[in-house]
């Protein structure tokens, strides 16, 4: 295991940490499984934020006894008043979200605070103006939070955060398909993109990665934006290759998908090279869903992220695909057509299309097979 230092403290990062979404895919048992071998490999960073709160109770039972050699990435604005993740901006919600992660871990700090998923100016200047961003600060000098940082997809945002001077940390989603744009029959780095890694570098602000596979769908040759697949350490190689990374968060839903991320430290730096795609053609992955939730919650209690990637996996040849989307207790049959998700969602993506995709390609074939 390789570890970086944060750069405004003393602790050490595991190169590669565990997201907690994709947790929910599994049993309990494998979940408290997950973590506890996460550890004894020498991972010591694990992200909470999630769709629901399935994963929560097998997490907490993994890190009793050991919370202290596990760093806590832990979301505020975050909150599950249903059981299903909902995002606010309401102070004396966000104070209760947090308390409440904090007592579902059973512990009375977070090692990393992050202000959750911030993306628009609007949003930022809410935070800054109705007591969410003092409340934060507070909690930092108060050692509930030790370092304190936000999630984005945004560039801009995230540079408006920078120039506080308050920030620590950074949670961005980092992968070849966001960073590059094609001109003229090549690839090239988008500009904006690397400025913000380079000045995390030089202001001593850490970057952690998500959606490094691009929701995996980096990994697949049907679904790349690359019309190539690349594979799980090129993908961690590219994101741990820019300038202010520390970890690369990799979301796992078994002990095989953890394995496969750690494969990373044993693979040669050959097999790890990403360079072939600078020379491949490439589509602009916004409008494409990653399965991020971040429109979450839906009226209806669709899982909207899972119907997609099982719609996805269907079409690029998963015959288990179909079994486990009718197996949902909710799916696309359910959607009203209602448009919240939209709003939501950080990639554009015509949701409501999607679900009447959905319905359709597994109505038709469920027909064909009865």
């Amino acid at each position: 295991m390789d570890y970086r230092k944060l750069p405004h403290g003393n602790e050490k990062v595991s190169t590669i940490g565990i997201g907690s979404g994709s947790l929910k895919e599994t049993t309990s048992k494998e979940i408290e499984d997950i973590v506890t071998y996460s550890m004894e490999e020498g991972v010591n960073l694990i992200d909470t934020v999630m769709y629901d709160t399935t994963a929560a109770e097998p997490i907490n039972n993994a890190l009793k006894g050991h919370r202290d050699d596990m760093l806590m990435q832990i979301h505020l604005g975050v909150w599950y008043p249903k059981g299903t993740y909902s995002r606010t901006r309401v102070p004396r919600n966000v104070k209760k979200g947090f308390e409440q992660e904090l007592k579902k871990y059973s512990t009375n700090y977070a090692d990393i605070g992050l202000i959750s998923y911030v993306d628009r100016v609007k949003d930022f200047e809410k935070i800054m103006s109705n007591g969410i961003f003092d409340y934060a600060k507070k909690l930092k000098q108060d050692g509930t939070i030790r370092y304190l940082g936000i999630s984005s997809h945004s560039e801009e945002i995230c540079k408006l955060f920078i120039e506080t001077g308050e920030i620590d940390v950074i949670m961005f989603s980092i992968n070849a398909a966001y960073d590059f744009k094609p001109s003229w029959g090549k690839l090239n780095l988008k500009n904006e993109r690397m400025e913000l890694y380079q000045e995390c570098e030089k202001q001593g602000v850490a970057l952690t990665v998500m959606k490094a596979y691009g929701g995996g769908q980096l990994l697949n040759e049907k679904t790349s934006p690359f019309n190539h697949a690349m594979t799980v350490p090129q993908c961690i190689q590219y994101a741990l290759d820019r300038p202010g990374v520390v970890s690369c968060i990799s979301g796992v839903s078994s002990k095989a998908d953890l394995d496969e991320a750690l494969k990373y430290y044993s693979t040669s730096e050959k097999d790890r090279d990403y360079s072939f795609i600078a020379s491949l053609p490439h589509r602009d992955i916004m409008g494409t869903c990653i399965y991020c939730n971040h429109c979450q919650p839906c009226p209806s209690g669709i899982d909207i992220g899972i119907v997609n990637k099982y719609l996805d996996l269907a079409k690029a040849g998963d015959e288990l695909a179909k079994d486990h989307y009718l197996k949902l207790s909710k799916n696309a049959n359910d959607c009203t057509n209602c448009g919240v998700c939209e709003k939501n969602c950080p990639f554009h993506v015509d949701i409501r299309g999607r679900m009447l995709k959905a319905k359709n390609y597994f109505d038709k074939t469920n027909s064909v097979k009865k």
